[in-house]
């Protein structure tokens, strides 16, 4: 039988459910805090660029012609493109089938009531991901059936830092960690009371997960696993199931979600070879220490974010007793549950990371080192902690290797450490999470900070055109101005008397500029940007 704290009873569990409503607020005002100031990255460029209206194609064959363009000219593409329609979007998204349509129509919709600043594009993920608090409150209850555990799963997803850095960023992984926990819910709802509302639930939560992200497939894939495991368990006290008509529910909801997801499929197929090209990035091989590394920093970053450098000795060896917990987490769970509870939980963390991790393995690749495409294993490693630590807080014991002062302590340094990341992400203007982008804050300073500053580029290797944008939010429009190059670039375009900086140059661009001007000199330690001696 599961045990199940009593919350109320005495007075340290009441001050406890205090400390925790308190936590979950400050989760909510810290999805809300500095969301105009954090650097607007490459990615969340082309989910406005998508959402608009414009395709990648259009946007390149206008930018790199051989012109002078202010910034703010470049931010037009980040607004609702001209007579446009949701067609539009659904056009631009054909030729990126890797990105599903629902998060960008629902952002076009937005855009068009709120328009498309970074506050207003980072509002609505913000928004979205209030939506999973009550969510995962509502699924370890149906795990657990305890308000404490509960309350303790909702506070630890309110202050986690990967979690709150996806809520701050203008694309679909609020929307997709909502659909996780939904869901999950729909289907222990379904599994444990046979009632085919919960069921169309679980086909309709399903349907738009997969259309929000190809990756949700991972979701269902623990599901389909966890319902094979537990066949023929022993089941919990609570649950009536009937394994043949159980079956007959989950594979008639696996076909339906199949056939709505159809049209997609159909995209996906016709413009199958275009998805590869721009994921083969995914495709690079990567040295099993450093994927390792990744991992680690995956999966402690539900709990904690502060690091000294990717390569430092002390970055691992701080995690490493978050990551041990975590691992106990998940013992624990699975040891005092019953065989469908625990199973739930690892099946939720591991299915996904080893259908990820195995195709690094058998042919190359870095999939399982990209923290957001992990976002399915998340939720079930808060609500595994936070039942290790509910069932610890209301023993009354009072052992000093497992009482509950302990315990409390190991709570109090969870949360400090979720919270003191969160403010010093809060407070930075870029972070890990800004991938290509992240030294664009830096780059637009330096070149602010000059006299009547030109900056030259080209299409370089394919990122340039939304790290472009991403500079013209940070660049002075009175008084920088971009040159953006043909592949037969016009050097006369190039004015005398100004300070030349070369961002991000494709080699042919670089050769061009160092015939004629010399080599090139590197400003500071900041990679991909050079200035014409």
């Amino acid at each position: 039988m599961l045990y199940q704290p009593k919350v109320f009873t005495g007075g340290s569990p009441r001050r406890l459910v205090i400390l925790l409503m308190i936590v979950i607020v400050l989760g909510v005002l810290f999805r809300f805090a500095s969301l105009d100031r954090k650097l607007y990255s490459h990615d969340e460029v082309f989910t406005n660029l998508r959402s608009a209206g414009f395709t990648r194609e259009q946007v390149d064959q206008q930018l790199f012609s051989d012109r002078i363009f202010t910034p703010s000219e470049l931010l037009e593409y980040q607004r609702l493109k001209p007579d446009s329609t949701a067609a539009d979007t659904l056009a631009s998204l054909h030729r990126n089938p890797h990105h599903p349509p629902l998060y960008y129509l629902i952002a076009r919709g937005w855009m068009r009531g709120f328009g498309s600043s970074i506050l207003a594009s980072r509002l609505l993920p913000a928004v979205i991901s209030l939506i999973s608090l009550p969510l995962i409150y509502a699924l370890a209850w149906e795990l657990f059936q305890s308000p404490l555990i509960s309350l303790m799963s909702t506070a630890l997803l309110a202050v986690s830092p990967v979690d709150i850095l996806l809520a701050q960023t203008a694309r679909q992984y609020s929307l997709m960690t909502a659909l996780i926990i939904a869901s999950s819910l729909m289907l222990l709802k379904g599994s444990r009371t046979n009632n085919w509302l919960w069921w169309l639930g679980y086909v309709i939560t399903c349907t738009l997960g997969l259309y929000t992200h190809l990756f949700f497939g991972l979701v269902i894939a623990s599901h389909i696993g966890w319902g094979i495991l537990i066949f023929g368990s022993e089941p919990r006290r609570n649950y009536k199931p009937r394994p043949s008509l159980f079956f007959i529910q989950l594979a008639i909801s696996i076909c339906l979600i199949v056939v709505l997801y159809l049209p997609w499929i159909t995209v996906i197929i016709h413009n199958w070879e275009q998805a590869q090209d721009l994921t083969s990035w995914t495709h690079q091989s990567m040295s099993l220490l450093d994927l390792s590394k990744f991992w680690m920093l995956s999966f402690t970053s539900v709990l904690v974010d502060i690091d000294f450098g990717f390569n430092s000795f002390w970055t691992y060896l701080f995690r490493l007793p978050f990551l041990l917990l975590i691992i106990y987490a998940l013992y624990y769970v699975s040891e005092t549950n019953d065989s469908q509870t625990g199973l739930f939980i690892l099946t939720a963390i591991l299915i996904p990371f080893i259908l990820l991790v195995l195709p690094d393995f058998l042919w190359g690749g870095q999939r399982s080192s990209v923290t957001r495409y992990l976002i399915a294993c998340f939720p079930a490693i808060q609500m595994a902690i936070a039942f290790l630590l509910g069932t610890h807080l209301n023993t009354g014991r009072q052992s000093l290797l497992d009482g509950e002062k302990l315990w409390l302590w190991v709570l109090a340094i969870l949360l400090s450490s979720s919270i003191i990341s969160l403010g010093l992400s809060t407070v930075s203007s870029t972070w890990w999470d800004k991938g290509l982008s992240y030294f664009n804050h830096q780059v637009a300073t330096e070149i602010n900070q000059a006299n009547s500053s030109v900056v030259i580029s080209d299409a370089g290797n394919g990122t340039n055109t939304g790290d472009l944008i991403s500079l013209s939010y940070l660049l002075d429009n009175n008084e920088v101005k971009l040159i953006l190059m043909s592949n037969q670039p016009s050097l006369q375009l190039i004015p005398e008397n100004s300070t030349i900086f070369v961002f991000r140059p494709s080699q042919e661009l670089q050769e061009l500029l160092q015939q004629n001007y010399g080599d090139l000199e590197q400003v500071l330690d900041i990679p991909d940007l050079w200035k014409v001696q």
